[in-house]
């Protein structure tokens, strides 16, 4: 009788692990996204000293895309700042004012699956969403060489692919990682102590090395010293790898999302200034 207990608690067991994983590989979104759905508020972002503009566009496979726009003041780039995986963009608008105040223009895209957008959250999904973005400023006339790709924690991943996409034709003039890791796969397998198949059932990696070491432009790399979500160990690694010219920011006392209270939005101006007198 005791066997035969043991074999039906082992069984459910087996069952409850299988389970679990193939929750976790058809279901990703579940554990790995925590978007708000709904629509940002552009009115929120005006009346509090964003100035922007709502821009449509549409990534490669139809889905229709929504960001917040400011232009630059003459010969001055813009800079695209594409958020991690949670909120919407109404979240992080106050980060790009201080840059919109210093004259550079702004690009705050959406992505599927967040703020009102319909879609199913994925690597490849965020991936077209990216080139959809970058794509929409070229057909406005902005050339490769006026963007600067910033990305923040999962937006590391979307920053740089359009980086990467974008200088198979021609260079971006930057890329800002803000919180970065050197792929979401090692940052997860670091988190989760029970034994799971991670390399099998986490489909999207999000692999940043793998790309940021085909590029060549200027890089800048910020990260907390005290973040526990995505360790600065994990930027430390991405910023290795990485080719030079780079730089990398380390502020003491920093978490994960608290960058701009260390006014990490100076750093990013003197680095945009700086490397525009080595132009």
């Amino acid at each position: 009788m005791l066997k035969k207990w043991l074999k039906i608690v082992l069984c459910l067991i087996v069952f409850g692990y299988v389970s679990f994983c193939g929750v976790v590989y058809f279901w990703p979104q579940l554990f790995f996204y925590e978007p708000s759905k709904q629509e940002a508020r552009l009115e929120v972002a005006r009346a509090n000293g964003y100035k922007a503009e709502r821009v449509e566009y549409q990534a490669q496979d139809g889905t229709k895309l929504y960001g917040w726009y400011t232009p630059p003041k003459p010969r001055m780039p813009i800079i695209v700042f594409m958020h991690g995986n949670s909120y919407n963009i109404e979240k992080f608008y106050h980060k790009l004012i201080p840059l919109a105040e210093a004259g550079y223009g702004t690009m705050l895209p959406e992505y599927r699956g967040f703020g009102d957008i319909k879609g199913k959250i994925t690597q490849e999904g965020l991936e077209q969403d990216s080139e959809a973005a970058v794509r929409y400023l070229q057909q406005k006339g902005f050339d490769n060489s006026e963007m600067v790709l910033y990305g923040m924690s999962l937006g590391s991943y979307m920053a740089t692919h359009a980086a990467y996409v974008l200088s198979q034709e021609k260079p971006v003039r930057g890329l800002i990682l803000e919180v970065p890791f050197d792929s979401m796969y090692e940052d997860v397998k670091d988190i989760v102590s029970f034994p799971l198949p991670l390399g099998i059932i986490m489909k999207d990696k999000y692999d940043n090395v793998e790309k940021i070491k085909e590029l060549t432009v200027p890089l800048l790399i910020m990260g907390g010293r005290d973040d526990t979500l995505v360790p600065v160990r994990r930027a430390k690694a991405l910023f290795e790898a990485a080719n030079q010219p780079k730089k990398m920011i380390v502020y003491k006392g920093a978490g994960h999302n608290d960058l701009y209270n260390h006014r990490n939005y100076r750093d990013i101006i003197n680095w945009l200034k700086t490397n525009e007198k080595t132009r």
